[in-house]
């Protein structure tokens, strides 16, 4: 059983993209090509010196395993432009045509087999949420609407992303990763009530499938609503976006879940000077000092042109 415990002054900031200058290739070819990303990721782990590092985040790889259509630009997040599930029958026939992972599934496996080999600190990797590919199924209005109007084709649908999502984790961990995020970003989107029928479920069911194995859950934006729910999901960490207090979040989840985040990667890390940052890292650390169950993060994925300058500010600060 993989466990999951970080000492005090622990960072891992949600680097990726930010690094592709490294490879001087484009972040496509990043995330097409294994050992163009490891490549990255070793000279970012090098020059940086974080505590932990993952795998680029993408949120269209299982989708593009399942067959959906995909945007690929050079240097720019790709992204789903067909929504192929419009009713059971359809989703039936993406079950009998599903064969396991593969496509790029493959490429981020072994993307977290060359970490496991080579990297001494915690190695990560990002999935999709269950609700979330649910949504890169159906269509994000369509998903939503639906928890409404017709639950069960959002239910048949959720039951085979949990399978599709469980299947990937598995391998990820097989691979050698420590710990796997889980990225439900369109469960922000949704009441409470939904939240714990149509994501929080789902989620806890993978949790169980991968035999409890640490996952982290990351939800994009103002999750203040959620946040108490989020922390009885079994997760070993949250990681949250800038939107939300960090001082108030920290007294609404068990003292055994880890908080990870939450500087505002744009404002903070991308449009601050180096010593802006400092002051930015050392405010929130101060903000946090008495708590243990705390990660110092950024909110969300850094931006293709954030400075390392920054990033080398946050670091030292967080490790002061």
């Amino acid at each position: 059983m993989k466990t999951f415990q970080v000492a005090e002054n622990t960072a891992i900031p949600l680097m990726g993209v930010n690094g592709i200058h490294f490879s001087d290739s484009s972040l496509k070819e990043h995330l097409l090509n294994a050992d163009i990303q490891f490549e990255t990721i070793e000279k970012m782990v090098d020059t940086f010196k974080p505590d932990g590092m993952f795998a680029f985040m993408d949120l269209t790889v299982e989708a593009e395993a399942l067959g959906m259509k995909i945007k690929y630009e050079d240097n720019e997040n790709p992204s789903v432009i067909e929504h192929s599930i419009k009713n059971l029958d359809d989703l039936d026939k993406l079950k009998s045509e599903y064969k396991g992972t593969t496509k790029r599934m493959k490429v981020f496996i072994d993307v977290m087999k060359k970490m496991s080999d080579s990297l001494s600190i915690i190695k990560g990797a990002h999935v999709i949420g269950p609700f979330t590919l649910a949504g890169e199924l159906l269509g994000v209005s369509e998903l939503t609407m639906n928890t409404i109007l017709d639950p069960s084709i959002v239910h048949e649908c959720l039951n085979f992303t949990v399978e599709v999502i469980t299947d990937y984790i598995n391998e990820l961990f097989e691979a050698g990763a420590d710990v796997v995020s889980v990225l439900e970003p369109t469960a922000m989107m949704i009441s409470p009530t939904q939240y714990e029928e149509f994501s929080l479920a789902p989620f806890k069911k993978i949790l169980s499938n991968v035999n409890n194995k640490p996952l982290i859950l990351h939800i994009c934006g103002d999750t203040t609503h959620l946040i108490e729910r989020m922390g009885t999901s079994g997760a070993v960490a949250l990681s949250l976006d800038w939107q939300v207090n960090f001082k108030e979040a920290i007294k609404k989840i068990p003292e055994d879940v880890y908080l990870i985040g939450n500087l505002d990667p744009v404002a903070v890390f991308l449009d601050m000077d180096s010593d802006q940052v400092t002051k930015a890292t050392l405010n929130l650390k101060g903000d946090m000092k008495n708590h243990k169950n705390f990660i110092m993060s950024s909110g969300c994925d850094l931006p293709i042109k954030t400075s390392d300058e920054n990033i080398i500010a946050f670091m030292n600060a967080a490790k002061k």
